[in-house]
């Protein structure tokens, strides 16, 4: 038999999903929300940056709204009082509310990371706060609804991935806070939130994000509503470093729909692109795998970032996430090594700006660092006092990559 709830809220009557009918979870009704990439019902909402591609609907019911520009927004803002955001916020509400007395098939630990899911209702019952480190797979065809009773933070370069049939317009997150996504993070599915929505750098979305109340900032990420089907099924896109001082850019594709081609495109900071090459004057729709290619023969030294911008014969244009390349003359490294211990070094990086780094006995206790300065691009390091005979470790952090470096003072 299947279940219906009816809840009421603004005086309003809403009918919540139907829970299992036969064994099998049932989507929320998402209403208008269904062409909506970001809404909050009740929060400012914020882009930080120019790098940011959204595409489908975007608005706030109550609060600032502050983007595109800067930004590319490939659909709709519903500013506070249209018809459209009061609509949106009637069901959100009604989204959210329909998942709460769903019950759970299992439960799952705070950490996400290792999991795998498959078709159902799993649930996160405890208060302790969510957390996405490393992979969370989901298997199989059918609806996810996954509750988590707190908020939610995925780490750098986490990553949701689906297998097995599963798609993201079959996945529904509930989470009961905020929800944060880490720098670089991929992720899948429509996350209905109870708190405020934030995506560090880099993080990008196949799916939405939508609050009940709270706001939502975005810097520099990739986000496409599961709603609106891309026009090219990108498979694979990669730039590799060679021995020539170039890069080779590649991609695949294995589905093109009335496309007039790409465009691939450099930044020093994801803020700034700048057009490498074009391929064109290819055939419009396609089927099989294509693989592409490209060189760029003048990339920068150091970090840079390369993206692929596929436009429509309409001329809708469609950007993927960038990925990373760095390229230097001179190897990693900390100088001089060994050192005769008066806590003065060089450490060759290529983000000295913004790397982080950390300075450690070999026992691991943590020892005092500071940054004095910026010569040739390099990093100059002074420790606190004269170091001790022995071995020390230093930790660098850039761009969510970790490594690090031996020094030994004699």
């Amino acid at each position: 038999m299947r279940k219906t709830f009816l809840l009421t809220s603004l005086g309003v009557t809403l009918f919540a999903l139907a829970t299992t009918s036969f064994g099998q979870t049932k989507a929320p009704n998402l209403r208008s929300l269904t062409t909506f990439a970001f809404f909050t019902a009740n929060g400012a909402f914020e882009v930080n940056g120019g790098a940011t591609t959204v595409t489908g609907d975007v608005g706030t019911n109550v609060g600032a709204f502050n983007g595109f520009p800067p930004g590319t927004l490939i659909g709709n803002k519903r500013l506070p009082g249209s018809p459209e955001a009061v609509q949106a916020a009637s069901d959100v509400l009604a989204a959210y509310n329909s998942i709460t007395p769903v019950a759970c098939d299992r439960s799952v630990a705070a950490e996400l990371g290792g999991q795998t899911l498959t078709p159902g209702v799993s649930c996160q019952n405890t208060a302790s706060p969510t957390t996405l480190n490393g992979t969370l797979t989901l298997s199989g065809s059918g609806i996810f609804i996954i509750k988590l009773n707190s908020a939610l933070t995925t780490a750098t370069n986490s990553n949701i991935v689906l297998t097995n049939g599963a798609t993201a317009n079959n996945v529904f997150f509930q989470v009961n806070g905020a929800f944060t996504a880490g720098t670089s993070s991929s992720l899948q599915g429509t996350f209905l939130v109870n708190g405020a929505i934030v995506l560090a750098t880099g993080a990008s979305l196949n799916g939405r994000g939508l609050s009940i109340g709270g706001a939502i900032t975005l810097n520099a990420n990739t986000v496409t509503n599961v709603a609106a089907p891309l026009p090219v099924s990108l498979v694979s896109f990669t730039a590799k470093p060679q021995a020539n001082h170039t890069v080779d850019i590649a991609w695949t594709t294995s589905l093109e729909t009335d496309n007039r081609g790409f465009v691939v495109e450099r930044s020093k900071d994801l803020q700034s692109f700048d057009k490498v090459g074009e391929v064109g004057e290819i055939a419009a729709n396609s089927k099989a795998l294509k693989t592409y290619n490209l060189t760029d023969q003048t990339p920068f030294t150091g970090t840079s970032y390369y993206r692929l911008k596929q436009t429509d014969l309409n001329g809708k244009m469609t950007i993927y996430p960038a990925v990373s390349v760095v390229l230097r003359d001179e190897v990693y490294g900390l100088f001089p090594n060994p050192s005769v211990g008066d806590g003065r070094f060089t450490l060759r990086v290529d983000e000295p700006e913004t790397v982080k780094l950390g300075f450690f006995s070999v026992d691991g206790r943590s020892l005092p660092l500071q940054k004095t300065g910026i010569q040739a691009g390099n990093l100059l390091l002074n420790t606190t006092g004269k170091l001790s005979t022995g071995i020390y470790i230093l930790t660098v952090e850039e761009r969510g990559q970790i490594r690090q470096h031996r020094l030994v003072v004699e």
